[in-house]
């Protein structure tokens, strides 16, 4: 196959079978193929210092904030992570700057014969552009997300200075095991022999396999506790002239309010005051501040620098999806709580928050998620709306009402969508489920704001 532009580019990575669409299937686990492809590009791997990041949930938020970190410290920091919301150059970033399209094209170029013949995954392509992309811009540093687990992860072919495993908690059972115990021997499987891990907030009975690995393996075990991370949600962290925040403090939305984050490191406090909002980060922000100690005598970053670096994590592109204000003109949140441990955490925000009523829900959710643990939570809000996705993966609102009963079922039709919500441009209105929702969810909103 030819790759003469950037329309074949695209072309040839929508014909391939997609985490998108296949869902786990479509990740075929094993590390053989990117090994050899990695082989075929001169390791490109192995010229890049990487911190490795694993876990159930908050391995985004984690590589986000470390990403802002090191920028601001001056280095050139890559960050690899998944899924894309709108376009896959999301994936790939040198401190904030996704690849362009003219990288993705000379890459494939390059290869792309050899990609087809060794029939890599999707996955795989974006995971080895990756490696390619920061030992080309000569990346100082860089984070990697695992994809699915760690052990058998595409991703796992690098020896790491750091690896992270946020936290561990059931998702993709089929895949990883049905226990919480195995899950976390596949994510443990990114700790790498006298490299030192990260352990996030988990299961005591999670931590002590991870703390087991990690023994056997001779890695220092730095645990997010060890900090005492809190959270305050405080007024008046943004400025009278910033754009709506009159009447966000009107409507009592979270922009209105900051938060400060507190860890603890010996004798010193450190307050981070933050534009985040969620209790959850306080553990993230905690497992980044480790992982910086830990590479403080090559990478070095003082506390202060640090703090500073995070105040703007909401506002700096790349925490999208992660309870995000889609819009200005509306109070309309995105979040991607896809599995029973991230739907607690948002009910725990939206529990904080002083709205002063309940909270219009849109799920949108795959097959595999259509779980008590996942949707009877929403069965306390007054209005929950479900949209289908035109994927296969995507979930019937035949298999959302036995666990979830008081919930109506959008139209396919655009232009319904659009009436039925214009009703909603003055309430709180939160987009949940599945990250695939993201781009549909934006689309709409343009469509709103148009209207008006």
């Amino acid at each position: 196959m030819r790759f003469d532009s950037t329309a074949d580019v695209y072309r040839f990575l929508d014909s391939l079978p997609s985490f998108q669409v296949q869902g786990a299937s479509a990740a075929r686990l094993g590390l053989d193929r990117i090994r050899s492809f990695c082989d075929v590009m001169g390791n490109p791997e192995q010229k890049v210092p990487f911190i490795h990041i694993a876990g159930t949930n908050g391995k985004g938020s984690v590589g986000a904030m470390l990403a802002l970190v090191y920028e601001r410290a001056g280095y050139r920091c890559g960050l690899y992570s998944s899924p894309h919301l709108e376009q896959v150059n999301e994936r790939i970033r040198i401190n904030r700057r996704m690849i362009p399209d003219s990288g993705f094209l000379h890459f494939f170029q390059s290869y792309g014969m050899e990609m087809v013949r060794m029939d890599l995954s999707y996955f795989e392509i974006t995971t080895a552009a990756a490696f390619w992309w920061f030992a080309e811009q000569k990346a100082d540093i860089a984070l990697l997300e695992t994809g699915l687990g760690g052990r058998l992860d595409a991703t796992n072919v690098v020896v790491p200075e750091v690896s992270v495993i946020t936290s561990i908690s059931h998702d993709h059972q089929n895949f990883l095991g049905r226990t919480r115990a195995e899950i976390a021997i596949e994510k443990g499987g990114i700790i790498k022999p006298g490299r030192p891990v990260v352990l996030g907030r988990m299961p005591t009975s999670a931590r002590k396999i991870l703390e087991d690995m990690a023994l056997q393996s001779g890695s220092v075990v730095r645990d997010v506790r060890e900090l005492h991370p809190r959270h305050i949600m405080k007024k008046g962290l943004y400025k009278e002239s910033d754009q709506n925040s009159k009447n966000d403090r009107k409507s009592g939305s979270p922009d209105s309010r900051g938060s400060v984050y507190r860890i603890t490191e010996g004798d010193m406090r450190m307050a981070i005051a933050s534009d985040l909002s969620a209790p959850v980060h306080r553990w993230n922000i905690a497992a980044a501040r480790l992982t910086t100690r830990l590479l403080n005598y090559r990478f070095p970053v003082s506390p202060a620098l640090f703090a500073s670096a995070l105040e703007k994590t909401g506002e700096s592109g790349l925490l999208r999806g992660r309870f995000e204000r889609l819009s200005p003109q509306l109070p309309w949140y995105f979040d991607g709580a896809h599995n029973p441990e991230a739907v607690r955490e948002l009910m725990e925000h939206i529990r904080r928050q002083d709205w002063g009523c309940s909270p219009v829900i849109v799920l949108s959710i795959m097959k595999d998620k259509a779980q008590k643990k996942i949707l009877k939570p929403f069965s306390v809000f007054k209005k929950n709306y479900y949209y289908r996705l035109e994927m296969e993966r995507a979930a019937d609102i035949a298999l959302i009402t036995p666990y979830l009963t008081n919930i109506q079922s959008l139209p396919p039709d655009e232009d319904e969508i659009t009436e039925i919500f214009k009703r909603f441009t003055k309430q709180v209105v939160i987009f949940t489920g599945s990250f695939y929702f993201y781009g549909v969810v934006k689309r709409w909103i343009s469509r709103i704001i148009k209207a008006e």
